[in-house]
């Protein structure tokens, strides 16, 4: 473990189906972020699990990420594996077709747990870049959302935002100019992170998976009791790859 000190916690591994199925995740290697004093600490990287010790997050390691030797078109394969049970039988695995344009998502006897799609440039302007599916449930997609209804309403959503991304524009050029002539104007970056909702519909209740930002990090959070979670981890894997 990169930066540990003595008298930092040892974060255990923790089992990748404990949460039941609802709990957050990410991917990465920090296992504890940087603060205020605190060098950041990493490990290898994982799907990891957002727990407190002693009043600070941690992010505890569920299953190990392996990138396998790349296939002839230079597209990479990935194992996952148990972190609580290191050297075991992997517990899905990530094959690229099409050069990589699917990955098909194994368990460890080979049975199909589904298909991670990368989104076609044609689709990519209604639609984020990496989508799923899971045998006997519908296709499994994050639109922005202002994608989402009729043609009719998409249209009228796009003109809307591009009016207001106009507007947005002017304003933020007229304050940056306006903040140069201020003592210690203030630099930093306005950005809000916007969250990404993969859905089989357009309604509430069709919710699946969802994408957001905890200190710093992209955390996923599966709602759908029927999605798998090494699904769920085989995209957040693609993504932050």
């Amino acid at each position: 473990m990169f930066g540990r000190k003595r008298d930092d916690p040892v974060v255990e591994p923790v089992p990748w189906e404990g949460t039941g199925g609802v709990g957050g995740f990410v991917v990465g290697d920090v296992l504890r972020p940087a603060a205020f004093r605190r060098k950041a600490l990493t490990g290898e990287r994982a799907v990891r699990e957002p727990t407190m010790r002693g009043g600070v997050r941690y992010f505890a390691p569920a299953a190990v990420v392996t990138r396998l030797g790349e296939a002839d078109d230079s597209t990479p394969s990935y194992e996952l594996h148990a972190a609580v049970e290191p050297g075991g039988a992997p517990l899905c695995v990530l094959t690229p077709v099409r050069r990589g344009a699917a990955y098909r998502v194994t368990d460890t006897d080979g049975a199909e747990l589904g298909h991670v799609h990368r989104t076609s440039a044609a689709k990519r302007a209604v639609q984020h870049g990496w989508w799923l599916r899971q045998p006997g449930h519908p296709e499994i997609l994050a639109r922005y959302h202002w994608a989402r209804g009729s043609a009719k309403d998409i249209a009228a959503r796009s003109r809307e935002k591009a009016v207001r991304g106009a507007g947005a524009l002017v304003s933020g050029v007229v304050d940056s100019v306006a903040g140069l002539g201020a003592e210690g104007g203030d630099q930093r970056s306005t950005h809000v992170w916007k969250p990404v909702t993969w859905r089989t519909g357009d309604e509430e209740e069709d919710l699946v998976l969802t994408c957001g930002h905890l200190d710093g990090v992209r955390v996923y959070h599966p709602h759908a009791p029927w999605l798998d979670r090494r699904l769920a981890f085989a995209l957040a894997v693609l993504r932050e790859a």
